[in-house]
C-alpha cells in the first residue's frame, strides 16, 4: 500500500515537473520520506530526476538555451558544494522555514503583480548563487532558480527544456554521490524500476498539457507552484 501511495504521489509530482520543468522532487519528497525514509527517498528521486529530466531535455533538445544552461550550472556548482558542507554545521530546519517563507512571499507578490518585475543583473547573480547554496543544503534550490529563469527565458518551451537539462546534470551528481555512500539498496533499486514507466507516462502527459497552456497561463502556473513549494517547505520543515 505504501508503494502505491508513493507511486501516485510520484506520478502527480513528475507530471508537474514535465509541464513546468521544476518542483517534481519537492512535491514527491514528503511522501517518499514517510514511505522509505530520507536517504532512500533522496536516492530514488535523484535517480529518477536524472532519468525524467534527462528524457525531457532530449525530447526538447532544440529548445535548450545553452548559454543560460552554462551560466546557471557554473553559477550554482561552487555554492552547491558549499551548501553540502554547511548541511553538517548549520541549524537547517530553522533556515528551511525562512527559505519557505521567502518563497511564499515571492509567489504571492508575483501572482498579485499586474506586470513582471525585472531584477538587476547583480541581484540575479546572487539569486543563482543562493539557488546553488540552498540546493546543497536542502536539495530544493529550484524555487530560487525559477526567479532567475523566468526573467532570462521568456519562452515556456525554452524555460522548461533548459531547466530540465540543468536538473538532469545536478540529479546525476547527487545520484552518483548517493551511490558512493551506499544508499542504492535493493529496495531503492526496486522502487526506481517501478518509477521508470511512471516517469515516462508522466513526461508524455506533461508534454501534452504544456502544449495546451498559453505563455501567460504558464507564467501564472509557475508562480502558483512557487507559492506551493514555499508552503510545502514550511509544513515539512
Amino acid at each position: 500500500m505504501e508503494k502505491v501511495l508513493f507511486a501516485a504521489a510520484f506520478f502527480v509530482a513528475y507530471t508537474i515537473q514535465a509541464v513546468t520543468g521544476f518542483a517534481g522532487n519537492i512535491f514527491a519528497m514528503p511522501v517518499g520520506t514517510h514511505v522509505m525514509g530520507l536517504s532512500s527517498s533522496v536516492a530514488v528521486l535523484n535517480a529518477m530526476g536524472f532519468f525524467a529530466c534527462g528524457m525531457l531535455a532530449v525530447l526538447n533538445f532544440k529548445y535548450i538555451n545553452w548559454r543560460e544552461l552554462a551560466k546557471m550550472t557554473c553559477g550554482m556548482l561552487p555554492f552547491l558544494a558549499l551548501g553540502i558542507w554547511l548541511d553538517t554545521v548549520l541549524p537547517l530546519p530553522v533556515l528551511l522555514r525562512i527559505y519557505g517563507a521567502i518563497i511564499v512571499f515571492i509567489g504571492i507578490r508575483n501572482l498579485l503583480s499586474k506586470e513582471q518585475r525585472f531584477l538587476p543583473k547583480w541581484l540575479l547573480a546572487i539569486i543563482v548563487a543562493a539557488a546553488g547554496l540552498i540546493q546543497g543544503m536542502f536539495v530544493s534550490g529550484g524555487a530560487f532558480l525559477v526567479i532567475y529563469a523566468v526573467q532570462k527565458m521568456k519562452d515556456k518551451q525554452q524555460f522548461r527544456a533548459t531547466l530540465s537539462a540543468l536538473w538532469a546534470i545536478l540529479n546525476f551528481l547527487y545520484a552518483l554521490l548517493a551511490f558512493t555512500q551506499g544508499h542504492f539498496t535493493g529496495d531503492v533499486v526496486l522502487t526506481v524500476g517501478i518509477c521508470i514507466p511512471i516517469a515516462i507516462v508522466a513526461n508524455i502527459l506533461g508534454q501534452v498539457i504544456q502544449k495546451r497552456i498559453s505563455q501567460e497561463k504558464f507564467l501564472k502556473l509557475t508562480y502558483v507552484l512557487l507559492l506551493l513549494v514555499g508552503l510545502v517547505l514550511l509544513i515539512t520543515s
